[in-house]
């Protein structure tokens, strides 16, 4: 036991040293060490173009107006992913300018459009992590001899006896919206947690550890009160040291697996670098960095709101999936299904990140060398995923084509064929086969699975239409043609957002509302009417979908004299792998919009709206405001496990606050 905490002790250390000072770019892909010659020995044993570039770390940011030209991946250059992204634009903090009270609450809510929304950022010194380390696997005579006539251990974190019991864990509460491993071989799985004392099992795979890292952040099933500051800093611990352990193990993998290609003894070196068991018998274990990659990516944005890191993990699993060629896994063979589960999955995050963050992909959507076939039924979120990538990145373009002043007679044309793209899309997606078609188990986890892919595709198609749309739709606000000079907006310093949104859906912000004015000037297809109701039905389908995403089955969380269900006794489970947070953001920007535009026309004298009913004003600013408040639930729920989405909840609140209470 010494031995195996000394040599665990190691990895956490060694997850925490800094890269080396002078490393080509093949190497920092695959974070292995490099010697640094003019062509290093590792690109020479692999046959791989060898180049350095000098590092940017510590050096001047880059200037927010300045246009991102994102380069397209390679099947020769594939490990320039890492290092692209890494040195990927910052995101801005500027909160832009006000002019007047009306339109800095216009340039507030485009916030919500902004990288990141409100995220909470929620940091820890990496040197704290040999004690997290003590906590977690240390004796404590306390723990493991408990009082007798205590009810209760304090403060329990959700820790599994073993890999099989957190492989099940993982079918509880990942797998139905994060299927990137193999289908369950049992029907029926259950989560069965450590009651009390110190685990007894230490985690070595790195999966093992990253699956840990998200399910220590769901409140044990014992814990009476799991909002309390105490337990929410224990449980951000025991994650953020499963998350680094997990990166130090990757890093020694792939280090090892480097230096067998350049021994002479290289099939040993090879299989010492992967001589732990399977973590699942259909995954092979070199794939499971990959995973890794994904999952912690994922975990970056909802638990550390660290958009940054996001998109770094993203584009280190897809260049590392793409150095196994797991693009071009056509094979039929023992683990196609899970390459073709990596591969899509890990896909999908990368184009997940790259819109969350508002950068362009710095990858080919359509690259011919994608020719990996689908998983069944995924066809059609893959699509989703792309079209709701290109629907941000046409809102990126728009937005500087007028801050700009280029030229914009593309803007029709291509926002004619994104929307039918969209609308064909839908049609499929209400067309798609029934889930008891694809998992005839009712009870199966499958069959929960595929239905919450279906509803994510439909989710991410709505959001792409409202990124398509938003501008065309709210033009007359943003321009402030309709603002008039009676209407009182919000201005109430107690109902002002205590921290400034983002200002706009790219790094580069719209800084200045006289750009606004350009939109009338563009040529679109839409009226303003017809694309205002576009983005209404888009927010309410998006309202409709996410408040029916089913819950993890807390019949499966085994654990005596406990109550743990939703709506019952005892504690929310939450859904985890918040891959479409960014979703309801964009619904509740679209309704927010349309309310502050129904209040305008009220404010508005009679003679201007004709015979428009107030009353039926009323009724539709009212629906808004519970449409809204149900995405606030929505978001709440993802916040009991992940603290940095609490923060978009909180920014949410105080806009529909501000709005409609003001």
């Amino acid at each position: 036991m010494t031995a195996d905490l000394e040599n665990r002790h190691s990895i956490c250390q060694k997850s925490s040293r800094p890269p080396v000072k002078l490393a080509c770019l093949s190497c920092r892909a695959l974070r292995i060490r490099c010697d640094g010659q003019t062509i290093c020995s590792n690109c020479v044993v692999k046959g791989r173009s060898c180049s350095y570039v000098p590092s940017r770390r510590g050096g001047p940011r880059y200037c927010s107006s300045r246009k991102y030209k994102g380069s397209v991946v390679r099947c020769e250059t594939v490990t320039s992913v890492v290092e692209m992204g890494s040195h990927l634009p910052k995101t801005s903090s500027k909160s832009g300018m006000s002019p007047t009270s009306g339109d800095e609450w216009v340039h507030q809510l485009g916030g919500l459009c902004g990288p990141g929304a409100g995220l909470r950022s929620v940091e820890m010194p990496l040197a704290e992590i040999d004690s997290i380390f003590d906590s977690i696997f240390g004796s404590n005579v306390d723990e493991i001899n408990p009082n007798p006539n205590s009810k209760s251990v304090s403060n329990p974190v959700r820790l599994y006896g073993s890999n099989e019991d957190i492989l099940d864990a993982y079918y509880v509460f990942i797998h139905p919206y994060f299927p990137i491993l193999p289908p369950s071989e049992h029907q029926l799985v259950s989560s069965r947690p450590l009651a009390r004392g110190p685990p007894t099992f230490e985690p070595t795979s790195p999966l093992s550890l990253a699956i840990s890292a998200i399910l220590s952040l769901i409140p044990h099933p014992n814990e009476r009160k799991p909002k309390t500051t105490e337990y929410l800093k224990r449980r951000r611990e025991y994650a953020h040291c499963f998350a680094q352990t997990a990166l130090g193990v990757i890093e020694k993998d792939y280090e090892l697996l480097s230096m067998s290609q350049n021994s002479q003894t290289g099939l040993a070196d090879t299989t010492r670098a992967f001589e732990r068991a399977p973590f699942h018998p259909k995954l092979e274990v070199p794939l499971e960095g990959v995973v890794t990659l994904s999952m912690l990516s994922i975990y970056e944005y909802a638990q550390r709101g660290n958009i940054d890191d996001m998109l770094q993990r993203a584009n280190q699993a897809l260049a590392l999936a793409m150095s196994m060629a797991l693009h071009e896994a056509v094979e039929e063979e023992q683990y196609a299904d899970s390459k073709r589960r990596v591969w899509w999955m890990t896909y999908m995050m990368a184009c997940q990140a790259s819109a969350i963050s508002g950068t362009s992909p710095v990858f080919d959507l359509y690259d011919p060398w994608f020719v990996t076939p689908y998983p069944e039924g995924w066809k059609l979120v893959v699509e989703a995923q792309q079209v709701l990538v290109e629907s941000a990145v046409f809102s990126s373009d728009l937005d500087r084509t007028m801050q700009e002043a280029d030229d914009a007679s593309w803007v029709s044309k291509r926002m004619e064929e994104l929307d039918r793209q969209i609308s064909s899309l839908l049609f499929l997606s209400r067309d798609a086969p029934l889930v008891s078609q694809m998992a005839p188990q009712p009870e199966s986890v499958e069959r929960m699975t595929s239905k919450t892919m279906r509803d994510f595709a439909e989710i991410k198609l709505h959001t792409a239409r409202i990124k398509l749309h938003r501008l065309c739709a709210f033009q007359d606000i943003l321009s402030g043609s309709i603002r008039h000079p009676d209407v009182s907006i919000p201005t109430d310093t107690n109902s002002r957002m205590d921290m400034p949104l983002e200002m706009s859906s790219d790094p580069r912000s719209v800084e200045d509302l006289s750009l606004m004015s350009q939109i009338h000037k563009l040529q679109m297809p839409f009226t303003s009417e017809e694309s205002s109701k576009l983005c209404l039905h888009a927010a309410l389908n998006i309202v409709t979908l996410l408040d029916n995403l089913l819950y993890p089955n807390h019949t499966s969380d085994i654990l005596a004299n406990t109550q743990y269900a939703r709506g019952g006794c005892g504690s929310e489970l939450p859904r985890t792998m918040p891959t479409v947070v960014c979703c309801g953001v964009q619904s509740s920007y679209a309704l927010l919009m349309l309310g502050l535009k129904a209040r305008v026309i009220q404010h508005t004298t009679p003679d201007d709206i004709n015979v428009l009913d107030t009353t039926s004003l009323s009724d539709f600013r009212n629906e808004l405001y519970h449409n809204l408040r149900l995405i606030v639930k929505f978001l709440e729920n993802y916040s009991i496990a992940f603290e940095a989405i609490q923060g978009i909840s909180d920014k949410l609140n105080q806009a529909i606050d501000r709005e409609f209470l003001a």
